[in-house]
């Protein structure tokens, strides 16, 4: 009798190419992930949380884009603002009372600020209000401002599609040189006046953090081997 031998063959699943390509993928993006840089602060990598938020009242432009001309606009609406918003805050307290002498002049600011953009030729227009933003952490000269969500008299000029521009209207911290100039003792000692000491000496270290780039798998790598 002749029996018949009957071989078997084994197939794969057809979900096991496609899992084993997604594998492969998953394992390179984490590998990618690894290797990107991230962005700390040097002498203060750790920003601690200080309530600032209460105290603080600032000035926020966004201009209409990045361009030079619309930057430059930006930059003349600032200058033309804080001109006519000085006496107003001078006299203030605390942010509050900041805030408080601004509120009846958001249609002068509005008007203010369109004249700055019709003088300059631009159709687009501005928006203003007094408003709660959160805000990244930000260096300003030796200062190096907590994140948090801040009061700020913010100025929008077309959809504000461009590069911001920020400083401190309470207390007086505008300096219109750059974010990175050195801020005037006198009002270094009116911001001391708000804090403590403990806060006014974490928020001043002396000089100014530069930006560090470390990459997440050294970090991992250290970790696991406990070497610092």
């Amino acid at each position: 009798m002749l029996h018949k031998i009957v071989v078997c063959k084994n197939h794969p699943h057809p979900l096991i190419p496609f899992l084993s390509r997604f594998g492969a993928l998953f394992c390179i993006l984490i590998s990618l992930l690894l290797l990107l840089p991230v962005r700390e602060y040097a002498s203060n990598a750790t920003v601690p949380s200080l309530s600032l938020e209460d105290r603080i009242l600032r000035l926020h432009i966004l201009a209409a884009g990045n361009d030079t001309s619309s930057q430059e606009i930006k930059l003349h609406v600032r200058d033309a603002v804080l001109t006519h918003v000085q006496d107003a805050v001078a006299g203030a307290d605390t942010a509050q009372e900041a805030e408080d002498a601004l509120a009846p002049l958001l249609p002068e600011i509005v008007a203010v600020a369109n004249r700055i953009l019709e003088e300059s030729g631009v159709s687009y227009r501005a928006s203003v209000e007094l408003t709660t933003e959160y805000f990244p952490i930000k260096q300003y000269g030796s200062l190096l401002l907590p994140p948090g969500e801040y009061r700020a008299l913010r100025i929008v000029l077309d959809e504000g599609d461009g590069k911001n521009w920020w400083c401190m209207l309470y207390p007086s911290l505008c300096f219109t040189e750059g974010i990175t100039a050195t801020l005037p003792e006198e009002e270094k000692e009116e911001l001391r006046g708000l804090l403590s000491e403990e806060e006014f000496d974490t928020l001043f270290s002396g000089k100014e953090k530069k930006p560090v780039f470390r990459f997440k798998l050294v970090e991992l790598w250290k970790k696991l081997w406990g070497r610092r």
